[in-house]
């Protein structure tokens, strides 16, 4: 019997925490979880502009790249790849990249998992020209500090 009021007694402040929108985190401190949903798309926002300006100073500064557990799958590669395959796409940003590549992330949810753990589910569109290509983009986030980074990405495009 005193499992089961030890349980209910779980789930009773679990549930409270939820309806409050309230997790804790490893040092027992309270995380505002509709507070940390907003930060999210700051993060995707940020994104597009380092696209948008062929900035890879401000691209990787929105990557763990360099967390052993980093990797990346996008469009136009066949495997994924990792933080030195990312570091190399910086570098030919920097050498060769010209702003105007344009995009529009939209539809966007963001998911926290845990205090330090969310993903986001986005559509976004990639412009040739006036063309809009689709892609379906699902980002995952890593909490250190008080830093949102993604430390994975998935890219996929949505076919026709």
């Amino acid at each position: 019997m005193i499992h089961s009021w030890k349980v209910f007694v779980a789930v009773a402040v679990l549930l409270a925490g939820l309806l409050c929108g309230c997790q804790t985190n490893k040092v027992g401190g309270k995380v505002d979880v509709r507070e940390e949903q907003g930060k999210i798309p700051k993060v995707i926002d940020t994104y597009v502009q380092a696209v948008e300006a062929a900035d890879a100073d401000l691209m990787e500064s929105l990557f763990w790249k360099d967390d052993p557990y980093f990797s990346e799958i996008e469009n136009d590669r066949p495997k994924p790849f990792g933080g030195k395959t990312f570091t190399a796409i910086g570098d030919w940003m920097r050498k060769h990249g010209e702003p105007g590549n344009k995009q529009r992330f939209y539809e966007t949810t963001v998911h926290i998992l845990s205090p330090e753990v969310a993903y986001s589910v986005s559509m976004r569109d990639e412009y040739e020209g006036e063309k809009a290509i689709p892609s379906r983009v699902t980002l995952i986030y890593l909490k250190k500090g008080d830093e949102w980074r993604i430390i994975h990405g998935h890219f996929s495009y949505v076919p026709e």
